[in-house]
């Protein structure tokens, strides 16, 4: 698309260059715009993406406080406009805000992910269920942050997925935040969202992204492990129960290979040089009703992972509203 300063939507609004904000490969422009006194993202979206979106994922949502659905868009052109939120759950983290805060945003989350299964639409794509695909409003009551609104982002990159069907074959969004599955390209589809979720909690909740570089995953990796290996060697380690590590065998059954590495990784699972603890043993996890549920949403297994709307049941989701 050719370089411009000014865009006019369908809606008439016109919107006025503010910000590049990002340059994605393969996933186009990402523009921060300016239209009566208001900001606003435009997102030059690529063709396969862009009639996947309109044509498949759209149609079948309605609009929600916790799902980010174009607002506008700019005619003649692959641009989508969205409304502006300041700020995302990865960097919000990192300001150490309150547990009543983060839990209100978990909720708010998981909100969205039950009304997008709700429609069959599953996140999956590039950019999965992961806290920078989280966009949030809020604003500062002394101390604290009074959270206002909780945004699921980037559907353009979803899969419409009705009853029976699934999509196998591809590697699913970011690896720190795949699920088991994913890494073996086995079939996605609502249970792998959820897996993705339950790190997303452990994250806002424990400030540690488990399944990232940190200083154990380097070392493996400098000693020539493959990195979606210690990946997969933690899930194994942190949710070693093997009823659902013979569900993830099934699930992935086709695929012998698949099968042998999942094998080693169990037979190595207490192998001296790792320590990985299962979620069950962590001593930062004080809260049994917090262990439950990510321990629900993170089985090995998809088929015995909990939904959306059933972690929603959960007593630790109960209460927790946006004001």
């Amino acid at each position: 698309m050719a370089s411009t300063s000014e865009w006019t939507g369908s809606s008439g609004h016109l919107y006025k260059f503010k910000e590049l904000l990002q340059e994605r490969e393969h996933f186009g422009r990402v523009w921060l715009a300016r239209s009566e006194n208001k900001d606003f993202v435009l997102k030059d979206v690529p063709q396969t993406l862009f009639s996947n979106f309109t044509e498949l994922i759209q149609p079948q949502l309605r609009d929600s406080p916790y799902i980010r659905l174009p607002c506008d868009s700019i005619p003649n052109q692959r641009i989508l406009v969205f409304k502006y939120l300041n700020n995302d759950l990865l960097s919000l983290i990192r300001r150490s805000i309150s547990m009543h805060a983060r839990r209100q945003i978990l909720k708010a989350i998981l909100r969205g992910i039950a009304e997008l299964h709700s429609q069959d639409v599953v996140h999956l794509g590039k950019l999965n269920v992961k806290p920078d695909n989280i966009m949030i409003d809020y604003h500062q009551e002394g101390q604290d942050l009074r959270i206002e609104r909780v945004h699921i982002i980037d559907l353009e990159n979803s899969a419409y997925l009705p009853k029976g069907r699934c999509i196998k074959g591809m590697l699913p969004g970011n690896e720190n935040w795949r699920s088991p599955e994913g890494h073996l390209k086995g079939e996605l589809n609502k249970p792998t969202d959820m897996f993705s979720f339950g790190a997303v909690c452990i994250y806002a909740m424990l400030g540690r992204v488990i399944f990232g570089p940190d200083a154990d995953f380097q070392k493996h990796v400098a000693a020539g492990a493959l990195p979606e290996m210690v990946r997969l060697q933690r899930q194994i380690s942190y949710f070693p129960d093997r009823d659902n590590f013979n569900g993830l065998i099934t699930h992935v059954g086709d695929n012998e290979l698949s099968c042998q590495v999942l094998g080693m990784l169990w037979d190595d699972r207490e192998a001296d040089y790792h320590s990985y603890e299962p979620f069950s043993s962590w001593k930062d996890v004080e809260d049994s009703l917090f262990r439950e549920v990510v321990a629900g949403m993170m089985q090995l297994d998809p088929t015995r992972r909990i939904s959306a709307q059933q972690a929603l049941d959960h007593a630790w989701f109960r209460g927790f509203e946006l004001d």
